[in-house]
């Protein structure tokens, strides 16, 4: 079975999931797409938001309007809870109130919410895998090398390597800090001299071309694209041991070369296919200290985790991304600078969800309705919305990837600005209306 086919990523089934894939064909980065989403899915929902806040405040002056007769039944049938209840629900139905019909609009936001995150778990899941995908052709593209040109490249490396390694011994003391870089770059500008023509290795085995560098550089070629073209371990090391250990020694430091130079391009494969923003390094992690490059467990994609151990295709996840996950993955929990973010996301979206719910309640107070037990549990219902919920929704945003961070922050942002006008538009409307009351009570 060939890797591919079982790395193949499939679009999400989720419209959110499809929605964003082609918002982001079209916008410049995958930060800017959650950013443009987030500022379209919040001004659709705008009117439920505005309806809630009206509902609340038209419940919230009918229920002013009512104290003085709801305390008129208290105190009547202070003793007959029960008919007390009974009369309170006859006053609230005949001004057609009701204790949690403001919560409607919240219960449709929160399904919004989670069919949103839904499709956001989907997306993160196609892109990492649409990563790897990626990061498996050129990996298949470096080993199958079908122009020589790497192992071109690396011939030429190992030839560099040897001399700098002349340079270094020749030196008084052997050592590569003794030898001033410059004379280390300039050998290394003058054997690629003798080795390029435009920018491009010369093919090996021209028997005309007697410089040292080539003759050297072609030996060395030939010995790694016999070992390379042997289909299995086995013809390898058949080959490899019937070679006299000078050619064994050539074979071994071009293979090495070629194998660093394979981890280098894994590691740039990886970073030219995963997206940063800002002060995050990849969106499809998350805005904490995790690593920047998933291990198999931490990786976020159904196919990757039951078909990668398998290792189908004779290479697994962690062959394709381990130089990576080296180069760009934290070595300690404190290796600060090697963290995908900086908790910057989740901790401003709590506090502004947090300042946000509060700040509502303090400018447009509701009423509690009802008699004592269902006014305890509307005040409940209030702590819960105010403490609770920005902390849960903050949770998601540390948990999962950067890019729901981004539209969970957005997401405060714009609700935020949406109920700062909508606080200063009731206060002109009130404003006005107390304006009026005054002439009419002067005239």
């Amino acid at each position: 079975m060939d890797f591919m086919m079982l790395l193949a990523a499939a679009l999400p089934d989720n419209l959110i999931g499809k929605w964003l894939v082609q918002l982001s064909d079209n916008l410049p980065s995958f930060g800017v797409t959650v950013i443009v989403f987030t500022i379209i899915v919040r001004l659709i929902l705008s009117p439920l938001d505005i309806w809630q806040k009206i509902s609340q405040r038209k419940q919230s002056k009918a229920m002013r309007r009512l104290q003085p007769k709801l305390a008129k039944l208290q105190k009547q049938y202070a003793n007959q809870p029960q008919l007390l209840r009974q009369k309170q629900a006859e006053l609230q139905k005949q001004e057609k109130l009701h204790p949690f019909a403001s919560c409607l609009p919240l219960i449709v936001t929160m399904v919004i919410f989670f069919v949103v995150f839904a499709g956001f778990r989907d997306l993160v899941a196609y892109q990492n895998e649409l990563i790897i995908e990626n990061v498996y052709a050129a990996y298949t593209e470096y080993d199958e090398d079908a122009d020589n040109l790497y192992a071109m490249q690396a011939a030429a490396d190992s030839v560099i390597a040897a001399e700098t390694e002349k340079l270094t011994s020749s030196d008084a003391e052997g050592t590569a800090d003794d030898v001033p870089q410059e004379a280390v770059d300039k050998l290394t500008a003058e054997i690629l001299q003798h080795l390029q023509k435009d920018g491009a290795y010369l093919a090996p085995g021209d028997e005309s071309n007697t410089n040292a560098y080539y003759v050297q550089y072609s030996k060395a070629f030939s010995l790694f694209d016999a070992w390379h073209a042997l289909p299995g371990v086995g013809e390898r090391n058949d080959y490899t041991q019937a070679l006299s250990q000078a050619d064994k020694d050539i074979l071994n430091d071009v293979t090495a070369c070629f194998n660093e130079n394979k981890e280098e391009m894994l590691v740039s494969a990886y970073e030219e296919n995963m997206e940063g923003f800002l002060w995050i390094k990849n969106v499809f992690m998350p805005d904490t200290g995790s690593n920047v490059v998933p291990s198999v467990s931490e990786f976020v994609g159904g196919k990757i985790q039951a078909q990668m151990p398998s290792a189908a295709a004779g290479v697994s996840y962690d062959e394709l991304t381990g130089p990576a996950q080296t180069a760009l993955n934290k070595t300690g929990t404190w290796d600060a600078g090697r963290w995908n973010g900086y908790f910057v996301l989740p901790v401003i979206s709590i506090a502004l969800s947090f300042l946000s719910t509060w700040f509502m309640q303090k400018m447009s107070p509701t009423a509690p309705m009802g008699d004592a037990k269902q006014q305890k549990s509307q005040q409940r219902t209030m702590k819960i919305l105010t403490y609770i919920m920005p902390l849960i929704m903050g949770l998601f945003a540390i948990m999962y990837s950067a890019a729901f961070a981004i539209y969970y922050f957005m997401s405060n942002l714009v609700s935020t600005f949406i109920n700062v006008i909508y606080i200063i538009v009731v206060k002109i409307i009130d404003n006005k209306a107390q304006a009026k009351e005054l002439v009419e009570i002067d005239e």
